[in-house]
């Protein structure tokens, strides 16, 4: 009886020692994984959009000093980097800085322009009492293409000479983006909310476990550009209606610049060149590189379709739709890859995307 109570025992400490969240899927590290994608990959693109939002802000305020079109065209500049720097932290929309809708209050498109004119026009006084009254997105990253480049230069610029108002409400449009830049930033920072060191902890192997979440943030970026950047303007997602004014970033002509951030980011999520990324997770199931491999593929067509698209995909949607066409078709296949193939593989629940409802 002693000898079988031993095995039992020793058989128990086994079980629970290979089942563990640490060192589970054939001793595959994750925790390590989160620790390297959260230094990596998610603090580094926010630490980059932080700065480059506080480097725009700048831009606009020496503008605003100095109203000339030279330095209107900086500003416009300027924003074009924070843009593609926001779509790059975009992939890691999840956890408490998705539960405090930091990225709708960030960028939320199309640019709602009547209610940023009336604004403008209707109110004595564009002061910040009057700006934390109004929604962040007539006072966000579109608001502030809008404002920047729904004219020539010329006339904008003329525009911000005119208008008192105007100004400030660039300034302190601008100055919001930076605001809420930083409040994304101290989320994840030790000396903030310290969301990092809580989520790199977390290898709680459901639903609420952070690399469900991470995984999750690859899968909306995914059906988001999928969807809402590319197939809606083309008339791809449940109505056969080309709208032009729907493609992210309409006034500058970024959008395609902007699909190709978030693809990128897509591809160095899941590859993570600087060290653990979901590549090794799933090379450590299957022991072979066929999946990764047809992802990284897919995305290289992804690349290629986009390069083949040589205007604004605002104009692409009308007069190259068969190009578009073919790019929303292999951002669907990639999106595929990673709903069914590899979420199937590593056991993800794939939970609600930010078209859902749309």
């Amino acid at each position: 009886m002693k000898k079988t109570a031993l095995f039992l025992t020793i058989a128990l400490l086994l079980f629970v020692n290979c089942n563990s969240n640490d060192d589970s899927n054939n001793g595959f590290k994750i925790k390590t994984l989160l620790t390297d994608l959260t230094n990596q990959q998610i603090i580094p693109s926010i630490d980059t959009f932080a700065n480059s939002s506080i480097t725009f802000e700048l831009a606009v305020n020496n503008y605003l000093n100095n109203t000339t079109t030279a330095n209107l065209e900086t500003a416009k500049a300027q924003w074009q980097v924070a843009a593609i720097a926001y779509e790059k932290t975009y992939v890691h929309h999840i956890g408490s800085a998705r539960d405090q809708f930091i990225h709708t209050s960030i960028y939320n498109w199309p640019t709602v322009e009547g209610a940023i004119e009336f604004f403008i026009s209707d109110n004595d006084t564009i002061d910040e009492n009057f700006m934390s009254t109004i929604s962040s997105q007539a006072k966000s990253l579109a608001a502030l293409e809008y404002l920047l480049f729904a004219e020539d230069a010329s006339t904008t610029n003329q525009s911000f000479l005119d208008s008192e108002k105007r100004r400030n409400y660039l300034r302190l449009s601008s100055a919001y983006l930076t605001s809420r830049a930083e409040r994304l930033k101290e989320i994840w920072s030790t000396s903030g909310d310290d969301f990092a060191t809580s989520f790199s902890n977390n290898d709680d192997s459901g639903i609420q476990g952070s690399f469900n979440q991470y995984y999750n943030g690859i899968h909306n970026a995914l059906d988001v550009t999928k969807t809402t950047k590319v197939g809606k303007p083309a008339g791809l997602e449940n109505s056969q209606v080309i709208n032009s004014e729907l493609t992210q970033a309409y006034y500058s002509g970024t959008s395609k610049a902007l699909v190709l951030a978030s693809i990128e980011s897509v591809e160095t999520a899941y590859f993570n060149p600087s060290g653990l990324g979901l590549d090794d997770y799933v090379f450590s199931i299957t022991n072979t590189t066929d999946l990764n491999d047809a992802i990284q593929n897919k995305i290289n067509e992804i690349y290629a379709a986009l390069n083949a698209i040589t205007t604004p995909l605002s104009e692409a949607v009308v007069q190259n739709h068969s190009q578009v066409e073919d790019l929303h078709s292999k951002l669907e296949d990639l999106r595929i890859l990673f709903a069914v193939d590899v979420r199937s593989i590593l056991s993800i629940v794939i939970t609600t995307t930010d078209t859902d409802g749309d």
